[in-house]
């Protein structure tokens, strides 16, 4: 009975021994590949997703008869240039400041007829959330606008010396803006601006005046042409309505 007990106690210790010395297989956990498309490799932090350019048309400016269309576009980070052509229609009478006893004469009614208006500017974008063309905006415009108004020639008295003459106001200058423009998620944008500087003014218009004819003894209606030259402070508003990308 003993050497069959001491014989299995052998047999036990030999197989421990031997399952301590058998090495065990390691396994490393299997990786999961993701398939990345060479395209999307750029770092998304590089990519530029700020808007571009913008073109828009200006609410008050129709109010005010002028019927524009503005382009701008982004040149730099912080910098942006815009232009505008648009045409005019003389709702309005262009004699505002020129008196009604303009070196005698008779003042003719007018009708509204088309001019035209042109503006170019640079603008500035300080704001550190936004890039241009978004956010609040300082600039230089320079413009020139034509206003024209024809002359009703049925009213006798001469006036058919009028047919085909314009009453014509252009001013020319310079404005500093400030404005600000935000764009929605479907890429409409809005601005809105004020205009500050001064403009050169000269309105061209004409008139019929009876002279009286020393040889004939009657008065004849003459044709006379004016112009008037002033510089004048020029304040602009803005509300302008586009689309962008």
């Amino acid at each position: 009975m003993k050497l069959k007990l001491l014989f299995i106690s052998t047999l036990l210790t030999s197989a421990l021994a031997v399952s301590q010395t058998t090495p065990v297989e390691q396994t490393t956990p299997s990786k999961i590949k993701v398939y990345t498309p060479s395209s999307s490799a750029t770092s998304t932090s590089s990519k530029d997703n700020s808007y571009k350019w913008a073109v828009k048309t200006d609410v008050f400016g129709i109010i005010a008869g002028e019927f524009p269309i503005i382009a701008e576009y982004r040149i730099a980070d912080k910098f942006s240039v815009e232009g505008s052509a648009g045409i005019t229609y003389g709702f309005y009478p262009n004699d505002f400041s020129i008196t009604s006893s303009d070196e005698g004469g008779s003042n003719y009614e007018g009708k509204a007829a088309l001019g035209s208006a042109f503006r170019a500017a640079i603008k500035y974008y300080p704001s550190s959330d936004y890039d241009a063309i978004e956010g609040w905006s300082f600039g230089i415009q320079l413009f020139s606008k034509t206003t024209n108004r024809d002359y009703d020639v049925t009213s006798g008295d001469g006036s058919i010396l009028l047919d085909g003459k314009k009453d014509s106001k252009t001013k020319t200058g310079a404005s500093l803006i400030i404005g600000k423009q935000i764009f929605q998620d479907s890429n409409i944008t809005f601005e809105s601006f004020i205009g500050i500087g001064f403009a050169n003014r000269t309105r061209e218009y004409y008139n019929v005046e009876s002279v009286y004819d020393n040889n004939t003894g009657n008065s004849v209606n003459t044709l006379k042409s004016y112009e008037t030259k002033d510089a004048v402070p020029n304040i602009q508003f803005g509300f302008r309505i586009g689309f962008g990308n």
